[in-house]
């Protein structure tokens, strides 16, 4: 199986469901713009009285929980090989996929020390995150008999992330134009495939707002 392929088709098919889910909705008060940070994404967010849904697509690069030297160990470590010796060489990975499905609840900011201020919120939330990133592994090893290496090229691993998410941030809307910025912190709990191994993730953003 071509997991570059299915990691495409997942993509074009999330974004696709936003883009059908968002025209077909009468009223406005939806966000839609990019995230940089961890993960880097498409951001969409639906706006809801004082709540709000927000989905985040796109690609998580700085914390892969499968780091190509324990990766390789883990992987080793589950295989069956009858090797006398084995040395790790190289990897290659795919870009991480990442998907965050937050429900939030806003809460206005309307003072900031004597100042009163408007379109500021700060929010918080939880929800849930799968991320997917697969790497091919080099490496050579020794069989019992003979002293010389033998290598092996691009054995694929396949990494799925499934966890839990707490998100905090602070959002400002100008009045003048239909443009929010935010800011946020999450905490990442991983249930699958490493259980409650907690990541810290963060970002910032703008989306237009219509």
């Amino acid at each position: 199986m071509d997991f570059s392929k299915v990691k495409l088709k997942i993509t074009l098919s999330l974004l696709l469901a936003i883009s059908t889910i968002i025209p077909s909705v009468a009223q406005s008060n939806w966000g839609l713009g990019l995230r940089l940070g961890e993960p880097a994404a498409i951001s969409a967010k639906k706006y809801m009285g004082s709540n709000a849904l927000e989905i985040n697509v796109g690609t998580a690069r700085w914390f892969n929980s499968y780091s190509y030297g324990n990766g390789f160990n883990d992987w080793y470590n589950k295989q069956s090989f009858n090797y006398t010796d084995f040395q790790y060489l190289d990897y290659k990975s795919s870009a991480p996929l990442t998907v965050q499905v937050h429900y939030l609840f806003h809460r206005d900011i309307t003072k900031l020390g004597d100042e009163s201020i408007s379109g500021l919120d700060w929010y918080y939330g939880f929800g849930g995150q799968m991320r997917y990133n697969s790497y091919r592994y080099d490496y050579r090893y020794k069989v019992i008999g003979d002293p010389n290496w033998r290598y092996a090229n691009g054995n694929r691993v396949t990494d799925i992330d499934l966890g839990l998410d707490g998100v905090i941030g602070l959002e400002y809307t100008f009045d003048d134009i239909p443009v929010s910025v935010f800011i946020d912190a999450t905490l990442f709990l991983e249930l699958v495939d490493d259980p409650l191994n907690p990541w810290f993730q963060g970002g910032l953003g703008a989306r237009y707002n219509f």
